[in-house]
């Protein structure tokens, strides 16, 4: 309220000022001067209070737009980082739960490569020697294959997490940028 208090001040005393010229004399033109005189100063405060009023309009819209902007741009930043935590903290809890199946797949199949390794050497023991031999075979051929697919498994689990490994660093990248353009 003070940017309009030399405005007022300067209307009341012009106005003043033209009061106390004019009764001194009992002229109606110099009335009617004076009148419109009174009223030109009172447009031209008008204005000028209606230019004050309208900058700090236009500052108040432009500070509350920026306001806005920051505040949405924090807040994607948060949702942005947000998800990236909850895709590493799925793809975590995925690899454990993988883990955990191929321990178990593991387990149960080692022990019927051990059952069959087992019934193999007792046929050879028993003198079914073909079938001992052929079941000793097939199961060694099995275990084989077995620990060649799990040695493929492994690799591609590891190629997966080095490449997720260095995807994270690269997206924690892109939104440090991002803040230190905020």
């Amino acid at each position: 309220m003070l940017r309009y208090l030399p405005g007022i001040l300067i209307i009341q005393i012009a106005t003043v000022a033209l009061i106390l010229a004019a009764q001194r004399t009992r002229d109606q033109e110099l009335w009617i001067a004076i009148g419109c005189l009174a009223l030109v100063i009172s447009l031209v405060t008008a204005f000028w209070f209606e230019s004050i009023a309208a900058h700090l309009r236009k500052d108040a819209v432009a500070r509350a737009k920026d306001e806005f902007f920051s505040e949405r741009e924090k807040l994607r930043l948060n949702a942005e980082r947000q998800k990236n935590r909850l895709i590493e903290k799925s793809h975590a809890q995925i690899t454990r739960e993988t883990n955990r199946a191929h321990a178990r797949a593991s387990f149960k199949v080692g022990g019927a490569f051990v059952g069959v390794i087992a019934a193999g050497s007792l046929m050879v023991f028993t003198q079914f020697m073909t079938l001992g031999l052929l079941l000793l075979a097939t199961g060694g051929g099995a275990l084989a294959g077995y620990l060649a697919r799990a040695r493929q498994d492994s690799r591609a689990r590891k190629e997966q997490a080095i490449q997720v490994v260095t995807e994270v660093p690269q997206a924690q990248k892109r939104l440090s940028d991002r803040d230190q353009v905020l």
